[in-house]
């Protein structure tokens, strides 16, 4: 792997990274909305997280589509201005390190969300038993917090399963020709 690979990539993570903040961040925008929907379109008491989560979701965004695209370029600035040309010595292979990067994310959400799925798939069956024995309908709030876990588990899942897939999907944008290590040769 070439230092200009190896630079590319660290964008290339900082990109991914973001986008899966943003990720992280939809389906409690998708429960924001269909709130603001439910109210009827009137600034309600959600207005302003609402308002919060679009402005988060964009800034992710711009960055990882920043990160991503302008990559290659970027990574060749930085090779420039700090001189890293050529090879390193290790043999690292962009594939396996991004298949390690999705998986360690993946397993990371999970290890984060997971509790919270079950905390709030109990806390809703709670409320359904205590209100199904008074007849009421179930408590709105905690069908938006279920919501929101079950989407954020069921992406890491995803995301867990195609690590591989995503792995070669990323690797195939680092394809950079450069010149050897003139280190190395000197020293050979």
């Amino acid at each position: 792997m070439k230092r200009l690979d190896l630079v590319q990539l660290a964008f290339i993570i900082a990109g991914l990274c973001s986008i899966f903040f943003s990720l992280d961040l939809i389906p409690t925008f998708l429960l924001y909305l269909f709130t603001w929907f439910t109210d009827g379109l009137v600034g309600g008491y959600l207005m302003e997280e609402l308002i919060i989560t679009i402005l988060l979701l964009a800034v992710y965004l711009i960055f990882s589509i920043y990160c991503i695209r302008n990559s290659k370029q970027l990574a060749g600035w930085i090779t420039d201005k700090a001189n890293l040309h050529g090879e390193i010595n290790v043999k690292l292979s962009t594939k396996g390190l991004l298949f390690t990067f999705f998986t360690i994310l993946a397993v990371y959400g999970l290890i984060r969300d997971l509790p919270w799925l079950f905390k709030d798939t109990y806390d809703y069956i709670k409320a359904f038993n205590a209100n199904v024995d008074e007849s009421v309908a179930p408590l709105n709030q905690n069908r938006g917090g279920l919501f929101i876990q079950f989407c954020k588990t069921g992406m890491l899942i995803a995301l867990l399963i195609y690590a591989n897939v995503f792995a070669e999907f990323f690797a195939a944008r680092i394809k950079n020709t450069e010149p050897t290590d003139e280190i190395m040769e000197k020293t050979d």
